[in-house]
């Protein structure tokens, strides 16, 4: 019988003990509710032998690096219970973000000293390919008109594929976003409130896989974030995007509602070169950011 290529479920759990299976050593787990799941079972490089045999032709190839890369969606969305960490936090925390409770809310900062790892099982169709001391990015998008979202990519160790069945799935941790629009979202820029259209947010982590003489990590060893925002051109004189250009300013995004509510912000954005831009006739900005630092936040509550 032919396998479906849409029967797949992804579970997760945080590592205790780098590299060392989570799942399988009963640490708690979560089902992802996840989209636009894409795996990379082999990923890294073959080399040639590439003998001086006297013949024409190739020569054999052996692998020398493996491991695997995993890439997905989740809905950007708060957790539906006040001041409670959503269900991505672990996911967040092996992207260099740790995850504090406040009295009104819980904020995910960069921690540049993270060690933090997860194991990933991903099921297709009778297959299981589990992977383990993953870390990864993260970005974030949210459009007006549509759902926010948040889009991890995550790299780790492989392990030989094995067969196993579906398992049961329960994602009931994971609550529904509102779309992004008048009704329940809010933005602003150097304290100015913007109509804004659309909003881009990459980590930009730098992850690599390391493998020598006893030694085989995934590591991120640097993040350099960039980002986008889109937004209506008001008038000219309360804003000039051109003078503008390098210019450092805050930045706010909230959205959603009471338990559902997230957000991203940070006191430190560098504007870049703005473009026009056209939406539905009206006249827009469109202007690359870099956050600068390690401070911008993203909030749930």
């Amino acid at each position: 019988m032919a396998r479906k290529f849409t029967k797949k479920a992804l579970v997760f759990a945080s590592e205790q003990t780098y590299g060392v299976d989570a799942i399988a050593a009963a640490q708690p787990a979560k089902a992802l509710l996840g989209r636009e799941v894409n795996i990379t079972p082999l990923a890294g490089e073959n080399t040639a032998l590439d003998y001086d045999d006297g013949k024409l032709g190739n020569s054999a190839e052996i692998a020398t690096e493996t491991y695997v890369t995993l890439e997905f969606g989740v809905d950007w969305a708060g957790s539906g219970t006040a001041i409670t960490p959503p269900a991505y936090s672990e996911l967040l925390a092996s992207c260099l973000r740790n995850t504090s409770v406040k009295a009104d809310k819980v904020e995910q900062t960069i921690d540049e000293a993270s060690t933090a790892s997860i194991t990933l099982y991903f099921y297709l169709d009778g297959a299981l390919h589990a992977i383990v001391g993953a870390r990864g990015s993260v970005k974030l998008e949210a459009k007006a008109k549509d759902f926010p979202k948040m889009m991890f990519s995550f790299t780790g160790l492989f392990v030989p594929v094995a067969s196993a069945v579906m398992p049961a799935t329960d994602f009931t941790a994971w609550k529904t976003p509102f779309k992004v629009g008048a009704a329940n979202s809010a933005c602003t820029l150097d304290g100015s409130a913007i109509k804004l259209i659309s909003f881009e947010y990459d980590q930009g982590n730098q992850v690599v896989h390391q493998e020598y003489v006893g030694h085989e990590e995934v590591i991120i060893t640097d993040f350099q974030p960039s980002g986008k925002l889109v937004f209506e051109a008001a008038d000219f004189d309360s804003f000039d995007p051109f003078a503008a250009n390098t210019s450092v300013v805050d930045f706010s995004f909230t959205h959603g509602a009471a338990t559902n509510q997230v957000g991203f912000s940070t006191q430190t954005l560098q504007l870049g070169r703005a473009e026009y831009g056209d939406q539905d006739g009206i006249l827009t900005y469109e202007i690359p950011v870099r956050p600068i630092g390690n401070v911008d936040v993203l909030t749930s509550k």
